[in-house]
């Protein structure tokens, strides 16, 4: 029977949709993803700083760009813009901890500090999307028919791989995990980043500051041109660096319950370690101001299920792109887990935020912009980045009102 149902499946997907009057035949030739330039995806300014560069060829499989940073501290392989802007705005921070590391004064509170347990430190507070590695990733997958819900929701969990990522009872009684937070908001960085050279230097200068009692002067980073310290799809807000994690978590699990959420379903997503703390609080936030809108509980399931960092990411920029949309371009009455988080306006039309790079016409995209299910009066499909010229005929063809360069970015 499984079997059975998997060849159905499978020649569900393959089927496509044609527009009524249209030829099949006449369907345009797939594309493959092409490598592109650095500068044809991020502003000029931003590929270039003291101490970095960015290598100048960019495939976009996948729809994001697949950057390399090249930088004095070394070699980040960066999945998508909004990262690249991260990690970028990450490298000045790198750089302080390292200049204050190897000053007179960081070295005398060294000497009074219990030097010995960093690593023990470091390793209560874990950083699991750091750590989780083998899982397939990939934001394509949202553009295929994927399970949301109750099947994907195996158990009632008391949040273990929660637990993994505020550290233990004794590490955060003493005060350490809150001067790693006050190093990150001095330095205008994500205490939760996933960046594995940050976050083992903010242990680190962390954990002398803390032992020795005593602090080091520390310069405020300095700033890159149109980088960011924070996601696009992270807070505006102090709540990351002011509020115990613990306390999020448990501020983040109520609040899904309050928009509906099973226990099972909240615990999967929080259970879930390709959402960092500052992520996950962001996703919340999104759905949050989507208030009255329903639906947002089979968002929750669907957010659950994702087996990547930037599908968490993808997910997470979906759903504040929608909230931008309800706020400030057209109310929501509906948001619906289709292949992604999908919106309907009050009016009857469709929405689709996509936090991609570059969109190529190749079958996965083609079979996601045919499917029988998303027809309606109008469909808005709102990119960050942009299409191929044949992806966007394409899309244009069948009925799709493509926008491209659109923000995630909102006021939180």
């Amino acid at each position: 029977m499984k079997l059975a149902a998997t060849i159905a499946t499978v020649l569900c997907l393959a089927i496509v949709h044609v527009p009524w009057g249209t030829n099949p035949l006449a369907q345009a030739p797939f594309e493959a993803p092409p490598v592109l330039k650095a500068k044809d995806l991020a502003p000029k300014a931003l590929l270039n700083g003291p101490g970095y560069r960015v290598a100048d060829n960019v495939p976009t499989t996948g729809l994001l760009g697949d950057f390399r940073l090249e930088a004095d501290g070394g070699t980040f392989e960066v999945r998508g813009l909004d990262l690249l802007r991260i990690r970028i705005a990450e490298l000045p921070a790198i750089q302080q901890l390292e200049k204050t590391s190897k000053t007179a004064e960081f070295a005398k509170a060294a000497g009074r500090a219990a030097v010995r347990p960093v690593e023990s430190a470091a390793n209560m507070l874990t950083h699991p999307v750091d750590t989780v590695s083998g899982a397939p990733a990939g934001v394509g997958r949202f553009f295929e028919r994927v399970k949301a819900g109750g099947e994907s929701i195996a158990k009632e969990s008391s949040t273990p791989a929660a637990a993994g990522r505020i550290g233990t009872v004794t590490i955060n009684a003493l005060g350490f995990e809150e001067e790693r937070r006050r190093l990150a908001k001095k330095l205008s960085v994500d205490p939760y980043t996933t960046n594995p050279v940050l976050s083992k230097k903010l242990t680190e200068v962390a954990w002398v500051t803390f032992s020795a009692r005593q602090a080091v002067n520390i310069t405020t980073a300095a700033v890159v041109p149109y980088a960011m310290g924070m996601s696009t799809v992270s807070l505006t807000n102090n709540l990351i660096w002011d509020v115990k994690p613990a306390d999020l978590i448990a501020m983040n699990a109520k609040k899904l319950k309050a928009m509906g959420a099973s226990d099972a379903q909240a615990s999967a997503l929080i259970d879930n370690p390709y959402y960092s703390i500052s992520l996950l609080t962001s996703f919340v936030s999104s759905l949050e101001r989507l208030d009255g809108v329903a639906g947002r509980p089979e968002a929750i399931a669907l957010a659950a299920t994702v087996v990547g960092e930037d599908q968490a990411r993808f997910l997470a920029g979906c759903v504040q792109m929608l909230a931008h949309h309800h706020q400030w371009v057209a109310p929501l009455g509906e948001i619906m887990a289709r292949v992604t988080v999908v919106g309907k306006t009050v009016a009857g039309g469709l929405v689709v935020g996509a936090p991609v790079d570059y969109v190529a016409w190749t079958e996965r995209v083609a079979n996601f912009a045919r499917r029988s299910d998303l027809t309606a009066g109008s469909l808005d499909l709102w990119l960050t980045g942009r299409m191929s010229p044949q992806a966007r005929q394409e899309f244009e063809r069948i009925g799709w009102r493509v926008h491209e360069g659109s923000p995630t970015a909102s006021a939180n």
